[in-house]
């Protein structure tokens, strides 16, 4: 079998922890804006606003509430109202003399520096400055600004075009040019193109690096901002630069987006006698362990003995996927343990069928978050021997909120522990057996070999384990 690099992406990392009607991912949660709305209704039915705030004031109620970290809310003000003058100075260079941000700034001392009036009279004051300044841009600065002033690498804020793109990834269905990429070290990779979308038809390879995405240079963008930016509606055209590190060719093409659907996010095959193979890209798309149980069902039905499951590239998804992906193959003790501000929630095996199916897993430095869950509950219960590099070490959980105005935010809310409360964050899970992938051998998968070589050792054990058994 042909080797397969640099498995995919999708976007986003994370962790399901079922609250109600919050949707969790990976090692993150998405919050519906109609919940929001009815929290918000409650929450300032004592407090008038000439001008909405609301999305502020939901933003600051979220991170109080579920941030993982304590915070204060003067802080979270400071930041808000300052951030306003930024992106606005940045916006708009001229607009604002250095007297005019003091007197700006003096607002802030009419104030309480927990009060969200100040930033209200901030924005009433800028929009008698210029015509063209549009409130919710300035309400969208104060979000993003509280958001870029937490101590969390993982947060991050979306506006409101590049939050429907996102919460496409998880329908299964959306626009795109149709390859899956992945995050490899500081480069965005072309994991695969599917077969038929427009990548693959202009000729887009495994192990493409993407350069440029409409002229403009990727470098230092993170895949979830490259997705966003190569995302867009149907019929459109993006145009994208590549290098090829084979041919040392760089390259430009311009695709066409088009709707994508990803009816699975796993691909299970037999590549030997008796051994089924389960290449599980992501644990994004809601149903897919379910989907994959009854594949299963299939394979056993066929004689198929060992399973090889692939979580190289798979760098997370809901949490409850990977929960009910293990639970297949554990039928008690503890899966995983998520710790957030103020509760702890564990969750567990359940009886199975499957305890006993032999298991291979392989995994490398992009399998992350959910696949980590899934990959380390494994190796703890000793249901598989794992193959491959350490995973990637993300051991936190963030959530996605809606916000009113249709933008979304992202921070940590937890941490999560495989069973014995082992933490992975910063370390990983460690294979069974080291197995490095060689990029020079093309025609050779090194790691997927040697997980087939376990796998035909145990075929081996079990039936002679069978045949002492019969001959007593």
């Amino acid at each position: 079998m042909k080797k397969v690099k640099n498995r995919i992406f999708l976007l986003v990392i994370s962790i399901v922890i079922v609250l109600t009607t919050i949707f969790n991912i990976g090692c993150t949660t998405i919050q519906p804006i109609s919940d929001i709305s009815e929290k918000i209704k409650d929450l300032i039915t004592d407090v008038e606003f000439d001008i909405d705030i609301a999305p502020i004031f939901a933003a600051i109620q979220d991170i109080e509430k579920e941030y993982l970290y304590d915070v204060k809310r003067e802080e979270l003000v400071y930041s808000a109202f300052e951030g306003i003058i930024k992106n606005i100075d940045e916006k708009y260079p001229e607009l604002l003399s250095a007297q005019d941000k003091v007197g700006l700034r003096k607002i802030r001392n009419e104030y309480p520096e927990d009060s969200l009036d100040s930033i209200e009279e901030l924005i009433k004051e800028l929009m008698q400055k210029k015509d063209v300044i549009k409130v919710k841009d300035l309400i969208m600065y104060a979000s993003k600004s509280m958001i870029e002033s937490l101590n969390d690498k993982y947060a991050y804020f979306f506006y409101p075009e590049n939050y429907k793109i996102l919460m496409q990834d998880f329908s299964g269905s959306f626009y795109g040019v149709g390859m899956f990429v992945n995050q490899v070290d500081d480069k965005i990779v072309v994991f695969q193109p599917i077969e038929g979308m427009p990548a693959y038809e202009a000729g887009i390879k495994s192990g493409d690096e993407i350069l440029e995405v409409n002229g403009k240079s990727i470098k230092g963008a993170s895949v979830e901002e490259v997705v966003i930016l190569i995302r867009g509606e149907e019929g459109t055209k993006v145009t994208i630069t590549f290098f090829r590190p084979d041919t040392n060719e760089k390259f430009t093409k311009e695709l066409a987006r088009e709707r994508i659907e990803v009816p699975n996010f796993f691909k299970i095959e037999v590549i030997e006698e008796k051994i089924g193979y389960v290449n599980y890209y992501s644990f994004k798309q809601n149903g897919d362990a379910y989907d994959f149980q009854i594949k299963l069902e299939k394979l056993s039905d066929e004689g198929v003995k060992v399973l090889i499951l692939d979580l190289r590239g798979n760098s997370g998804g809901l949490l409850s996927e990977a929960v009910n992906l293990a639970r297949i193959f554990i039928d008690e003790g503890i899966i995983v343990i998520v710790k957030e501000k103020k509760s702890t929630i564990s969750y567990s095996g359940k009886d199975t069928k499957y305890a006993e199916i032999p298991l291979v897993v392989i995994v490398d430095k992009s399998s992350a978050s959910a696949s980590e869950i899934f990959a380390g509950a494994i190796q703890e219960h000793n249901r598989a021997k794992l193959v491959g590099n350490t995973t990637f070490g993300k051991g936190t959980v963030q959530k996605i909120y809606s916000l009113p105005d249709g933008s979304g935010i992202k921070f940590t809310t937890a941490n999560y522990f495989l069973p014995g409360y082992k933490s992975i964050n910063e370390v990983g899970v460690i294979p069974d057996i080291i197995m490095d992938d060689d990029k020079e051998t093309e025609e050779v998968d090194e790691q997927l070999e040697a997980a087939k070589k376990i796998a035909l050792e145990i075929i081996e054990e079990n039936k002679t384990s069978q045949i002492n058994k019969d001959g007593k």
